[in-house]
């Protein structure tokens, strides 16, 4: 038998029901062995799409399924449970494979190198869904086709699917990027932080302090001409106070 993980979402209806249902349909099953489940944690969801928040786990199995044959199993699970849309992916040209297997070299050479793979931006956002069922990790294969990435596309940037799974296969190792999934989760939260922290740092610029604010400017005190001779005298005739000039400072070539 192999061993997959699999990651279950809801953000639509009962969310728990949803993923207890979901959960005892996986179990029914008579090719696939329910293991360990995580937690339930909730989270935000990802993207600009407005929608309700999400409630995720993780769990294990045993299966005699292969990739292709779980994937139809997941999918039907989903159609079962009324998730609105059409279980299967459609087909790809020849020529959008090529495109894909390209941004995936690229998605996983940067991941390896330890930055980020871009994968947010090409993705396509998910809308609300009354369940969602993916093949995270099976066994330690790598493949692609039509319908079917696995390792999951994704896995290794999503926090709200890493943290469930590191429950319950922390030391497990990423086929591709070679690390745990304890390890990508910890790099993940690290990044995350450091990307709140840029956002939430006030950024000041000279439009942001008020006009009318006095700043009060520092010179150098000048004499009351009023209170010396000089200033009397020049009061009594009515003339205005002579300029002073500073006085000359001695330089290194003046003889004395």
């Amino acid at each position: 038998m192999s061993k997959a993980y699999i990651g279950i979402g809801s953000n639509l209806g009962n969310r728990q029901e949803n993923i207890d249902k979901a959960l005892e349909k996986l179990k029914a099953r008579k090719n696939i062995q329910l293991n360990e489940v995580s937690p339930v944690i909730e989270t935000e969801p990802v993207g600009d799409i407005e929608q309700p928040k999400f409630l995720n786990t993780c769990c294990s199995i045993d299966t005699t399924l292969y990739p292709d044959e779980l994937l139809s199993a997941l999918k039907s699970i989903e159609r079962e449970l009324g998730r609105d849309r059409d279980s299967m992916p459609r087909k790809l040209s020849i020529e959008e494979q090529l495109k894909d297997l390209e941004e995936d070299k690229d998605i996983t050479r940067t991941a390896k190198e330890g930055g980020s793979s871009g994968l947010s931006g090409q993705k396509k956002e998910k809308g609300p869904r009354v369940i969602d069922l993916d093949i995270l990790l099976y066994d330690d294969i790598i493949m692609k086709g039509n319908n079917l990435v696995i390792p999951h596309k994704s896995l290794h940037e999503r926090i709200f699917v890493l943290e469930p799974l590191s429950q319950i296969a922390p030391g497990i190792m990423h086929p591709v990027l070679k690390k745990t999934i304890k390890d990508l989760l910890l790099y993940c939260q690290e990044k995350d932080l450091a990307r709140r922290s840029r956002r939430d740092k006030p950024n000041l610029s000279l439009k942001e302090f008020d006009n009318d604010i006095k700043v009060p400017v520092v010179a150098h005190p000048q004499p009351n001409f009023s209170r010396t001779l000089l200033g009397i005298i020049c009061k009594l005739l009515n003339i205005p106070y002579p300029k002073l000039k500073a006085p000359e400072t001695e330089t290194e070539n003046e003889v004395h």
